[in-house]
Parts: structure tokens; sequence; C-alpha cells
């Protein structure tokens, strides 16, 4: 199986072998086989880390050669645009970890942090409207003490949400800033144990029955945390994304300078 999957793949990417390109690290190689070929390097045999080896290396040869054939292309210049500013400020975003009493520093000038209203949630991700409202049908036949057995059994049974239908369509506690607006939109005004057909697009549909509502109230410091480190890594971003912009700025003007004497 192994040798097929990266036979096809080493067929398809096959180039000269004069070609030059970057030098490709044992960390690269080992990642591509988990993420691409899902094949722990490590302990497959040594032919098949060989054939690991030759494919991902033959696939930096190709990017090679496509990036200098798309240099010009406008889409490929704004896709690396784009691709350049997500890596740079994921990266940026990252190396910023403040400590406690950083963030107690932030809390305290901040003003009006508060926790939007938050709804403990259910629900049943189908397919297609008709399967959504014969769920529906059987849901509300039931008395409220043996609805909930039956939502469980019949999201474990139809839900397409891998994650959820495993604890019987047990989603947990969402707001307006984890969840689509759409699902807001069609909970917000609906009283415990209601339970809401919703179309998502796409073809799918789904049943969802509120069983908690955490009305919006001013943040505690452990509620505002994650919102702080947040705040604190984007202005960060801001920061440095200035003085970037503030050196290109000099820079050309100097160049201008220069040019014109």
């Amino acid at each position: 199986m192994f040798k097929k999957i990266i036979g096809s793949a080493v067929t398809a990417l096959v180039l000269a072998s004069s070609l030059q390109a970057r030098a490709v690290t044992p960390d690269e190689i080992k990642e591509f086989a988990v993420q691409v070929l899902h094949i722990d390097f490590n302990t497959a045999s040594k032919e098949i880390q060989e054939k690991i080896s030759a494919d991902y290396t033959k696939r930096v040869k190709l990017a090679d050669i496509l990036v200098g054939k798309l240099q010009k292309d406008p889409e490929f210049i704004q896709l690396s645009e784009t691709f350049a500013f997500d890596l740079w400020s994921k990266r940026l975003a990252e190396s910023v970890n403040p400590t406690d009493d950083e963030l107690k520093k932030v809390f305290s000038e901040s003003k009006g942090i508060t926790v939007p209203t938050g709804y403990k949630v259910r629900h049943i991700l189908v397919m297609n409207e008709t399967l959504a409202d014969d769920l529906l049908k059987q849901l509300n036949s039931k008395t409220r003490e043996d609805h909930d057995t039956l939502f469980s059994s019949l999201a474990t049974k139809h839900s397409l949400d891998m994650k959820s239908r495993q604890n019987g369509g047990i989603v947990g506690w969402v707001d307006a800033t984890t969840v689509p607006p759409a699902i807001i939109d069609g909970i917000k005004d609906k009283k415990v144990g209601t339970l809401v057909k919703l179309a998502m697009g796409n073809a799918m549909w789904e049943i969802i029955v509120v069983d908690e509502i955490s009305p919006e109230h001013p943040a505690t410091f452990e509620e505002a945390k994650n919102s702080l480190v947040i705040m604190m890594r984007q202005k960060a971003i801001a920061d440095e994304a200035n003085k970037i912009l503030g050196e290109g700025q000099k820079s050309l003007k100097s160049s201008k300078k220069t040019s014109s004497k």
C-alpha cells in the first residue's frame, strides 16, 4: 500500500536529477511523511524511508521551478503576499507570551471587558432538510424527560459532526465569538430546552437545543485572560507593522534623495 502511494507521487513529480534545490532537512521529510502520506517515518522500513526522502526532495525541486515560473503571475503574487503576512503575524503572535502580572496590569487599565452571553448547546448536523424534519418530529413527540435520551441517540446515529456525535451531540459552551452569527441569531431569543432547526448552507441542516444560558457580564481576570493575550498580540503585530512601514518610508525617501543628486 505504502509503495503504491509513494510510487505514484514520485512518478507524478519526476524531474531531471541535475536540478538544484535548497538543502532538505530530516525534520522536513518526517513532517512530510506524517502530514501528506500519513506515515511514521521513524518506524517505516529503510526502503520506504528512501522513497519518502526522494519524493520530498523532488517536490522541493519542483517548487523551486514553479516559483521561478510564477514570479510575475498576479494571482501568485497576491497569494504570496497573503501567506507572507499570515506567517509573519503568526510567528510574531506566538512570541508574545505575557506573564500573569503583565496581563493583570493590562486588565486593570482596560475598561468594559465583558463576557458575551453564552449558550450551552447540543446539536445534530445532517445533510438534508427532510432528515432534519424527521428527527425534529421524533424529538417533538417526546416529553422533556425522554427528549434528552432520544437526542443523544439520534446525534450518535445521524450527526455528521464527528467530534460531538461521540458525546451524544454535546458541543458545550459557545458565544458570538466562537460560532457563526447565523447560529447565535437562531438561538439567542429561544428559551432553554427549545429545539431549533437552522439552514447552514451547502445543503447542511442543524438541529440545536440550548441547555443553559449564561448572561453577558463583566469579565473577571480569569475570564478575560485569553482576550487579554489576544489584545496584547494584536498590539504587538500592529506596532511592529507600523515600525516596518515607517522604516520602509524612510528608506524610500532616502533613496529618492540620493537618486535626485
